[in-house]
């Protein structure tokens, strides 16, 4: 009889073991899982992020060429010689002669 409770708590002892080394293989296979679906999920976002920003730098190369073209077009429209011929044939203006200028003092 004692010999059967013994061996009883035996098996006991060794299913006790077996099941927490189970539950402890069990928690570090999810562990696993849990870390790839992590990488996955945070290699999804770095390509998402990198269209994003070949997207915004694109975007960017557009906007540099557009500044750069106004500034010609600003440089064309704001030259002396430009400003004057219109100012001859729009306005009718001209330079005064010598002798209709007036020098003040200060």
């Amino acid at each position: 009889m004692a010999k059967a409770v013994l061996k009883s708590l035996k098996r006991q002892a060794l299913a006790q073991e077996v099941s927490s080394r189970d539950l402890l293989l069990l928690v570090l296979l999810g562990m696993c899982i849990g870390s790839a679906v992590g990488v996955v999920y945070t290699k999804h976002l770095n390509r998402k992020l990198f269209a994003q920003l070949q997207l915004e730098q694109h975007q960017q190369d557009a906007l540099h060429i557009e500044w750069s073209q106004l500034l010609l077009e600003q440089g064309a429209f704001a030259s002396n010689a430009r400003v004057e011929r219109l100012a001859r044939e729009t306005l009718r203006m001209q330079v005064p002669e010598t002798k209709d200028m007036k020098v003040l003092a200060p």
